[in-house]
């Protein structure tokens, strides 16, 4: 009789085993169906490009309200033929402003005033200004990219048309050449 109860016991303790087991490949397998496609709310890295502040950020991050504007992207054509000449948008040495880049938004700083019927009706925003900067360092042809409202943009494009002449104008292969730039005009009430 003695016989009969030990594989009894045995067999019971094997089905404790897969208990665990079963359990652990429960769990398992939905993990692995959401990954094998990804769906439009995962946390797939994207690149941000912003000149030499390249950055990664997961899609469906919240970004703070106070980080800087993306880039605004060049059109798909890397050059324009204008009036004989050809004005790039993508340049292999980008042009030099004297002082830099903080010192020509501290000059587009200093030359801006705000509006006073942008002030009244609140507006803030960001005003995009796109000019060809020349071989010869002049800039011309200044338009708005991006605008918010007529009067903000009137004084958007006559700071940038009051920035001095750059230092040094763009290049492609060791050459000067004819530059498509923007700039943003940034309107915060404080």
């Amino acid at each position: 009789m003695k016989t009969g109860k030990a594989p009894t016991i045995k067999l019971n303790l094997k089905w404790l085993l897969i208990i665990p087991l079963a359990a652990i490949i429960l769990v398992a397998i939905p993990s692995c169906k959401g990954k094998a496609k990804p769906s439009e709310n995962s946390n797939e890295k994207i690149k941000i490009l912003a000149g030499d502040n390249d950055s990664l950020i997961l899609r469906g991050q919240h970004v703070p309200s106070d980080a800087p504007s993306p880039p605004i992207p060049p059109p798909p054509l890397p050059y324009n033929i204008k009036n004989g000449d050809t004005v790039w948008y993508r340049v292999d040495e980008l042009p030099l402003f004297p002082g830099g880049d903080d010192a020509m938004f501290l000059c587009i700083e200093k030359t801006f005033t705000y509006p006073e019927s942008a002030v009244k009706k609140k507006i803030q925003g960001r005003v995009v200004v796109g000019f060809v900067l020349t071989t010869d360092c002049r800039i011309t042809d200044a338009k708005i990219v991006t605008g918010i409202d007529p009067d903000c943009d009137k004084e958007a494009l006559r700071v940038v048309n009051s920035l001095p002449k750059f230092e040094k104008p763009a290049f492609v292969d060791n050459r000067p050449v004819a530059y498509h730039f923007t700039i943003p005009v940034h309107y915060v009430l404080k």
